[in-house]
């Protein structure tokens, strides 16, 4: 994918530094609700098969993933952008790579969006098609 002279942005495949994505998962609020360290956030990329990351210098600025069996289904996740570069465009650069990334693979692809976020999937194309559901984490 290399650079991005217009922006600066460089855009890269694999798994994203493990430090880099910790403290963007921080700016967006997500490592309280996770509850998981850098190790662990690392070994869920890691597991991922495929990864768009972002930088701007050094920073990670954007990351998102597609988790699949590699065959027939894949879902779109664990895109982010840190807040002081939203509405950019990389949002929406990461989704389409990794989109047409699944597409190509002839993956069925699918993703969960909190209400909040519909309006801007179904803006890049994105339809509804299911309810989501999840397991309660179990009790102590």
């Amino acid at each position: 994918m290399g650079m991005t002279e217009q922006t600066g942005l460089a855009w890269t495949e694999g798994p994203p530094d493990p430090e880099g994505l910790y403290e963007l998962y921080g700016s967006l609020g997500w490592n309280e609700f996770l509850g998981l360290d850098a190790s662990a956030l690392a070994a869920a990329m890691a597991g991922s098969w495929l990864c768009v990351n972002v930088r701007l210098g050094t920073r990670l600025v954007g990351t998102g993933r597609i988790v699949s069996d590699g065959a027939i289904n894949a879902w779109l996740c664990g895109v982010g952008v840190a807040p002081d570069l939203r509405g950019r465009g990389i949002g929406s650069g990461i989704v389409e790579r990794l989109a047409s990334r699944a597409r190509a693979a002839g993956l069925h692809l699918q993703l969960m969006a909190e209400d909040d976020k519909v309006p801007y999937y179904e803006a890049r194309g994105w339809v509804r098609f299911a309810v989501g559901m999840k397991a309660e984490r179990p009790r102590a």
